[in-house]
């Protein structure tokens, strides 16, 4: 739906807005979602913003606008800005080769249907990584692929006790899903991304982000842990289970995100899915992009990286995507940029939105999208894993641009 681009200024109806309250609050109200906040920013304005429910639900404590999400996968389009702000800066080019800071790459091997292991076609280049096309994977499917079982041995719950490098040792001694350049495959390759900004800068990833990201554009509350007095702030993470719609998936000794001790520190900064945030501090990046690189007089990268972030990377042959962050069909109009998901075809895109909206979503269903054409960023912040077990993202999309007149 990409009418009138830039000849006609179109403005929301508040009345229409509305229908997104309501629609959160009969998935709250379903014990589909323990809480929503949405947020919809349009012509340099929030024009809608709405809580429903619970940060947590035995406490009876409400999500508020300050709320702090564990944003998982939300976190990769961060880290493949830093990775963009170094190339910027002279550091690479986008197809060299990422064995030259990762050694270790050269002696990947392929897993493939024998049984057999093959060696790389070619090298796994920077572009490879930031389009998961490279060949890893997450382990999502231990049960029907050898590859996914020996991730979810290493990509567990465990990993949090380790360091970035120290994973990496880990997961570079495991064959490959697929040769590089083969197949759009989701993965942790923007750990890798976050790994070679690591070597790069000389920097811990938590530091290279504060310093050049969230400091510069106002996000105080994101990081890879939760500050001890803000955890009367924090999030309860909930997922589906056989027996119970909403049960709780994180408790205070299990948690990674904060130290109740001494004893138990987080080790692991994972640049695919480590960060937590409130809506605030995600709209201040989203806004950045928005802007074409800079926001309030600070600019991270130039108009044409983010132009060329935000257009599709993958040959025809790769799609459809297997997972597109946004609804649960395959669908070959979606296609993938350097760190995001992007919209080809309007009109085939599952839901309502504009040819060139880009956007992205995480494990506990929270989502972010930038829609150019209309000038808006639209924002869900929930905690409720697995993602798109409702059909929350799809329903919001569709309100935000039924309200646009």
């Amino acid at each position: 739906m990409n009418s009138g681009a830039g000849l006609i200024k179109r403005q929301f109806n508040a009345k229409k807005l509305q229908r997104i309250n309501e629609f959160t609050e009969s998935y709250v109200n379903q014990a589909k979602s323990a809480g929503m906040l949405t947020l919809v920013y349009h012509q340099d304005e929030i024009v809608h913003q709405h809580t429903t429910g619970y940060r947590d639900i035995a406490s009876a404590s409400p999500i508020e606008s300050d709320t702090i999400f564990r944003i998982y996968s939300l976190t990769k389009p961060i880290t493949s800005v830093a990775l963009m702000m170094l190339l910027e800066k002279g550091y690479f080019k986008i197809d060299d080769n990422a064995d030259r800071w990762i050694p270790a790459l050269k002696n990947l091997k392929i897993f493939n249907k024998s049984g057999t292991h093959e060696p790389l076609e070619q090298p796994i280049t920077i572009r490879h990584l930031l389009t998961h096309t490279a060949g890893f994977s997450y382990g999502f499917y231990p049960d029907s692929n050898p590859v996914d079982k020996l991730y979810q041995q290493t990509w567990g719950e465990k990993k949090y006790d380790k360091s970035l490098a120290e994973l990496m040792d880990r997961i570079l001694t495991l064959p490959l899903y697929a040769q590089p350049g083969h197949l759009w495959h989701y993965s942790i390759a923007t750990d890798l991304c976050g790994y070679i900004v690591e070597l790069i800068s000389g920097m811990p990833l938590s530091e290279f982000f504060t310093k050049h990201i969230f400091q510069p554009l106002g996000m105080p509350d994101t990081g890879f842990v939760v500050p001890r007095e803000n955890l009367d702030r924090f999030s309860t993470l909930y997922g589906v289970t056989e027996s119970d719609p909403l049960a709780v998936l994180e408790t205070d000794e299990n948690s990674p995100y904060y130290s109740l001790s001494d004893k138990k520190k987080l080790r692991l900064e994972s640049g695919g899915g480590g960060l937590v945030s409130t809506a605030p501090d995600y709209l201040q990046f989203a806004r950045m992009m928005l802007n074409k690189g800079e926001l309030n007089g600070t600019r991270l990268l130039n108009r044409q990286t983010v132009e060329w972030m935000t257009c599709n990377h993958l040959d025809p042959s790769l799609l459809p995507l297997s997972y597109n962050g946004v609804v649960p069909q395959n669908l070959s109009c979606y296609g993938f940029g350097l760190g995001y998901c992007i919209n080809m075809d309007a009109a085939h895109a599952g839901t309502m939105g504009s040819t060139g909206d880009y956007g992205w979503g995480s494990l506990a269903d929270s989502y972010c999208w930038v829609d150019p054409t209309e000038n808006l960023i639209g924002l869900l912040m929930q905690q409720l894993i697995p993602s798109l077990h409702h059909a929350g993202q799809r329903d919001f999309r569709n309100a935000v641009y039924q309200a646009l007149e």
